[in-house]
C-alpha cells in the first residue's frame, strides 16, 4: 500500500516507516499537517496514519484530510494515539487506532485490516453489470449501502457487519450443466439466503458467484457470528437436499467488521470443503 504517516514525533515516524516497509509498503512521512492535507488530494494513497498532536482532539484534523480527498474511494485512516480507545477512533472519523507504544505484530494485523478494506472499497466501486433480482440489490446498490454503513460509524459509532458468500464451485457447475442448470442453483440459493436473513438484513450480488450481506445494527454481541454459523449450517443441509452433487453449491463464508475491515469469521460449506482446503 501506498501510505501518508504524519506526527510530529520523527522517532515514532521513523520506527513506524521502517516497519511498514519490512512488510513491503511505500511510505512517506511528513509531519507537517497542512502539507499532508495538500498531499492526499492527488489520491496516491491508500492509507494514512495520523497522530494530531498538539491537538488534544483528533476530529478537526481528520475533518482537514476529508476535505481535501478528491478520489472516489477514500483512503483507510489510522490515528496514532497513546490512550483512544477503537470506539474513540472511530467517532473521531477514523477506520481504527495504532495505539502507542506499537509492536510489529499490531502494525501486521491492523495493515491486515486496512488492505482488506480497501480491496473491498475498491471491488464495489467497479462498476459491473450486476443489477438488482430476485429480492437481492445490485452491486452499485449494495455499494451505496456499504458508504452509508461506514459514514454512520463515523458519525453515531454504529455496528455494522457484512458476510461474503462465495460459490466456490460455481464455473464446475457452469461446465457440468451449462447456464440454465448454475441459474437454477443460484435461484435456489438466493430463496435460501433471503429466507435466513433478517428483516434489516440487505443482500447483494456482486458478481455471478459472490454475494454480500450487510448485517445492519446487531442486537447482541454475538448475532454476527450466530448469523454466519447459521448461514453455514444451513448452507450445509441445502447442499444435502441435493440429489445431484454437481449441481450443488460449495460456500465460502467472510464475516467483516466496518469501518476497521477486521475478518471475525470464515466458514466453509460444506464443512468437507475445509478440509480440502487445508489439505
Amino acid at each position: 500500500m501506498n501510505i501518508l504517516v504524519t506526527d510530529r514525533d520523527a522517532l515514532t515516524s521513523q520506527l513506524l516507516s521502517t516497519k511498514l516497509a519490512a512488510l513491503g509498503h511505500q511510505v512517506i512521512v511528513e509531519p507537517n499537517k497542512n502539507a499532508a492535507f495538500d498531499m492526499v488530494r492527488d489520491g496516491r494513497f491508500e492509507c494514512i496514519i495520523v497522530d494530531p498532536a498538539p491537538l488534544s482532539e483528533p476530529r478537526p484534523v481528520i475533518i482537514g484530510i476529508w476535505k481535501n480527498i478528491r478520489t472516489p474511494v477514500k483512503p483507510y485512516i489510522m490515528l496514532l494515539s497513546k490512550t483512544a480507545t477503537t470506539e474513540e477512533a472511530i467517532l473521531a472519523g477514523t477506520n481504527d487506532v495504532l495505539t502507542k507504544p506499537f509492536g510489529t505484530q499490531d502494525i501486521e494485523l491492523k495493515m491486515q485490516n486496512a488492505m482488506r478494506l480497501m480491496d473491498i472499497s475498491l471491488n464495489l466501486a467497479h462498476e459491473d453489470n450486476v443489477h438488482s433480482s430476485g429480492g437481492m440489490v445490485g452491486k452499485a446498490a449494495f455499494n451505496q449501502l456499504f458508504l452509508s454503513a461506514i459514514d454512520r460509524s463515523f458519525r453515531y459509532g454504529e455496528r455494522s457487519l457484512i458476510v461474503f458468500a462465495e460459490v466456490t464451485n460455481y464455473n464446475a457447475i457452469l461446465s457440468a450443466h451449462g447456464q440454465d442448470g448454475v441459474d437454477e442453483t443460484i435461484r435456489k440459493l438466493v430463496e435460501k439466503m433471503t429466507f435466513m436473513r433478517r428483516q434489516s438484513d440487505v443482500i447483494g450480488r456482486l458478481s455471478a458467484c459472490d454475494f454480500g450481506i450487510l448485517l445492519q445494527r446487531p442486537q447482541y454481541e454475538s448475532e454476527p457470528l450466530d448469523a454466519i454459523n447459521r448461514f453455514a449450517e444451513t448452507m450445509d443441509k441445502f447442499y444435502n437436499s441435493f440429489t445431484d452433487k454437481t449441481q450443488a453449491p460449495h460456500m465460502h463464508f467472510v464475516l467483516v467488521e466496518l469501518p476497521q475491515g477486521a475478518q471475525h469469521a470464515e466458514r466453509f460449506s460444506p464443512m468437507a470443503d475445509k478440509a480440502a482446503q487445508e489439505g
